[in-house]
C-alpha cells in the first residue's frame, strides 16, 4: 500500500516550523488527514489563479491540498472549462503522464482535427513554494485517474467525497466572513467557508477553482495570508531567471524600457484588436508627452507575429520596440531545459512565460484589459 501512495504523490507535511524532508511522509497519516483538490483548465495563468485560490482554501479549511500538475500545451490549450464530469473525462482520457500527444477535434468535427502536444509539469519547477511549506500541507498529483486518486487516499466509500462547484464555471463564490455584504456578481451561489470547514468528508473535490474573484477575503488574517502568498510565490526557475536577466541587460537594464502586453488572439480579443492597440498607444502617449522613444524603449509581448497587420499602427507610432524574437540567441539555453518527469524539451511550452517575465520587469507596465497574462505581469511589476 505504501508503494501505491509513493507512486501517486509527493508528500509535504508543513507546520509553523519546517520539518526535515525525510520525516515528511511519516508525519502524514493518510487515515486521519482531510484533503482538498480541484480540476485545472485553461492556459498557464488561468491554472495559476486556480492554484492560488486552492492554496487559500486549503489554508482556511485546514486541509491537505492535492495539487494537479501544470497542463502545458504547444500552441493553444484544448483544456477549456467543462462541467465537472466532462472535464474529468477529458483529462483522464487525453492527459496522461505516460503520453505526450493526442488527437483533438474542434467542436467534435472529425475532419477538423490536429495533434496536440503536451507535458505535465510540477509547479515547484517554476514557482517558489517556500511560503507554502510553512503554512499548508500539500501533495503533488501525477495523473487524472479518479479511481487512482481515491485508492491512494484510502477512500473506498463515495460518501467520503464531497464534490462542489461543479455545474458552472462561475457556480460558487466563497466568503471568509459570514457577515460580508459583497454581492455575488457573476457567480450563482454563495458559500460561507465556515460552513465548508464543517464538512466531515475526507476529500472535498472542487470543479473549477479559477477566477480572481472566486474568493471574497475580508478577515484580517485572510488578507494577510493572501498578500504574503502573492508576494512570495514567485517564478524562481534558475534557467528562466538567467534568460530573462540576459534579455533585460541586453535591452539596457530594468530602468531602460517600459513593458507593453497586447493580447490579440482568442474570444473577444480577436474582435477588438484595433481598439486594444489604439488604447495602448493612447496610454503611452499620454504618459510620454515628449515622445516615449526619446527617454526609454518598449518591450512588446504579444501573441501575434510582429508583422501582423493588427500591430502595424503600434510599430508605425513607436520606433523603439523590442519583441522576444529579437533575442533568439539568448533563448538557446531554454532548448536544453527538460521536464524531469517525461524528458520533454520545454522550449515551446515556456516561451510565453519568458515573454511575461521580461515584459513585467519594465519601469512601467501597460496591459490588455481582461487578460490574465496582463494581470500577472502587472502584479510582478509592482
Amino acid at each position: 500500500f505504501i508503494y501505491v501512495i509513493l507512486y501517486f504523490v509527493t508528500f509535504y507535511f508543513i507546520i509553523d516550523e519546517p520539518t526535515k524532508e525525510s520525516d515528511n511522509f511519516n508525519n502524514l497519516t493518510i487515515s486521519k488527514e482531510k484533503f482538498l483538490t480541484y480540476l485545472p483548465h485553461g492556459g498557464f495563468n488561468n491554472q495559476r489563479i486556480a492554484l492560488e485560490n486552492a492554496i487559500f482554501l486549503a489554508w482556511f479549511l485546514n486541509r491537505t491540498l492535492i495539487i494537479p500538475p501544470i497542463l502545458l500545451f504547444e500552441g493553444f490549450t484544448p483544456a477549456k472549462y467543462l462541467s465537472y464530469d466532462e472535464l474529468y473525462n477529458f483529462l483522464s482520457q487525453h492527459i496522461r503522464p505516460d503520453k505526450n500527444q493526442f488527437k483533438y477535434c474542434f467542436q467534435d468535427v472529425q475532419k477538423n482535427c490536429t495533434i496536440m502536444t503536451y507535458t505535465l509539469y510540477n509547479w515547484e519547477e517554476l514557482l517558489d513554494f517556500t511560503f507554502l511549506k510553512h503554512h499548508i500541507k500539500y501533495i503533488h498529483r501525477q495523473d487524472f485517474d479518479y479511481k487512482h486518486l481515491l485508492e491512494s487516499l484510502n477512500i473506498y466509500d463515495s460518501t467520503e467525497v464531497y464534490v462542489t462547484g461543479n455545474e458552472h464555471k462561475y457556480q460558487q463564490r466563497y466568503y471568509d466572513d459570514v457577515t460580508s455584504t459583497i454581492e455575488l456578481g457573476k457567480f450563482k451561489e454563495r458559500v460561507n467557508l465556515v460552513d465548508l470547514s464543517k464538512r466531515s468528508e475526507k476529500l472535498i473535490h472542487f470543479g473549477s477553482a479559477f477566477s480572481s474573484g472566486r474568493i471574497v477575503r475580508q478577515l484580517p488574517g485572510s488578507i494577510e495570508f493572501w498578500d504574503k502568498l502573492m508576494k512570495k510565490m514567485l517564478p524562481n526557475n534558475p534557467i528562466l531567471i538567467y534568460i530573462v536577466d540576459k534579455i533585460i541587460n541586453k535591452i539596457g537594464g530594468i530602468d531602460s524600457f517600459i513593458g507593453v502586453h497586447a493580447r490579440l488572439k482568442g474570444g473577444s480579443f480577436d474582435e477588438n484588436q484595433n481598439d486594444i492597440i489604439q488604447e495602448l498607444i493612447k496610454q503611452i502617449q499620454e504618459d510620454f508627452e515628449d515622445g516615449v522613444c526619446l527617454t526609454t524603449k518598449i518591450f512588446l509581448a504579444t501573441d501575434l507575429n510582429r508583422n501582423h497587420i493588427s500591430l502595424k499602427p503600434f510599430f508605425q507610432t513607436f520606433s523603439c520596440i523590442y519583441v522576444l524574437d529579437d533575442f533568439n540567441d539568448l533563448l538557446e539555453s531554454l532548448k536544453f531545459l527538460k521536464n524531469p518527469s517525461d524528458g520533454m524539451i520545454l522550449y515551446e511550452f515556456l516561451i510565453p512565460l519568458v515573454d511575461l517575465l521580461v515584459v513585467s520587469k519594465g519601469s512601467k507596465f501597460y496591459g490588455t484589459n481582461m487578460s490574465t497574462f496582463s494581470a500577472y505581469a502587472r502584479r510582478l511589476n509592482k
